[in-house]
């Protein structure tokens, strides 16, 4: 169904096949947010704001390690902060407090085998990973 333009007081309709179609919201003075211009200044969002938006983390295990990564933009190794706690809670931070994530470890993760690289505001921590013991299997004889 379409709505199209009725022309003078007759009620008469102008032109049903037209493309030219009327839109009855087209009146309205609304504010737009989307194509329209805050009427005060608006802070723009930005890594001053949001610094931890610039943030990328991702989580990797392989078959001998679990592998942490996290991009860190502006930020040095001295300013970085990874440690383990008690509960096998890996947490990756910076002193200023702009970004902070914590992971609970599995119980496969070696807490005393971790190794941290940075360079270039990329950070890779690196946990071990306990091999799963082979179940003993025997091959058993059968005799007739």
């Amino acid at each position: 169904m379409s709505i199209v333009p009725v022309s003078g007081q007759q009620g008469t309709v102008s032109n049903p096949s037209s493309q030219d179609l009327w839109d009855p919201f087209n009146d309205f003075d609304l504010w737009n947010p989307f194509t329209d211009v805050f009427p005060f200044a608006f802070p723009s969002f930005s890594i001053e704001l949001f610094p931890s938006l610039g943030t990328q983390l991702s989580w990797r295990e392989t078959p001998r390690a679990h592998v942490f990564k996290a991009y860190l933009p502006g930020v040095t190794r001295d300013e970085v902060i990874v440690f383990i706690d008690d509960d096998r809670m890996l947490q990756i931070s910076t002193e200023n407090g702009n970004f902070m994530s914590r992971f609970k470890l599995p119980d496969t993760a070696m807490t005393d085998q971790i190794q941290g690289f940075m360079e270039n505001g990329v950070l890779i921590v690196t946990i071990g990973k306990e091999t799963p013991q082979r179940p003993n299997v025997r091959v058993v004889e059968i005799t007739e």
